[in-house]
């Protein structure tokens, strides 16, 4: 624990002299809180995600994720990727009933108003029947399977307005 507050007391002022290119539209707290892996890890725990990031690799992932793909880190994307990625089994079980704990993750995690919910579960499990269970799905690895997933329930959140 010791090791980690003084990466922190000597990281932390280190990044925040360095130029703070493509970081204008997020303060700096909010990198280690809203990008990389910590993000991922603990959404809805900033305190674990900060840890995290500072302790994998004193932060550097979540700050080049913020400058290279700033976009991932305010809608929550790479969370309800890794989120598909090791639950999509079950949230294709949970999607053909219409409920489950895990539906409710990535509905939560996809930022749904509970008035949309139903309507978001409703259009997904219609998208997933057009567009995924028509494939073999055999012949793909769980990362293929996951990516046309995540695909599908991206497509299904950008048009649900």
């Amino acid at each position: 624990m010791r090791k980690i507050f003084k990466a922190l007391a000597i990281t932390v002022p280190m990044l925040a002299i360095l130029p703070q290119t493509g970081m204008a539209a997020r303060d700096f707290k909010d990198i280690y809180v809203e990008c990389g892996l910590g993000s991922i890890i603990a959404p809805h725990n900033k305190y674990v995600a900060v840890s995290t990031n500072v302790t994998w690799d004193l932060g550097s992932t979540a700050i080049s994720t913020n400058i290279s793909c700033p976009e991932n880190c305010k809608g929550g994307k790479a969370k309800i990727a890794a989120f598909i990625y090791d639950s999509q089994d079950i949230l294709l079980n949970e999607l053909a009933s219409g409920s489950g704990d895990y539906l409710d993750a990535l509905v939560e995690l996809s930022g749904i108003d509970q008035s949309e919910k139903a309507t978001f579960i409703n259009r997904l499990r219609d998208n997933v029947k057009a567009e995924l269970i028509t494939d073999d799905l055999t012949s793909k690895t769980q990362y293929q399977k996951s990516e046309q997933f995540y695909n599908i329930v991206i497509s299904t959140l950008d048009n649900l307005a």
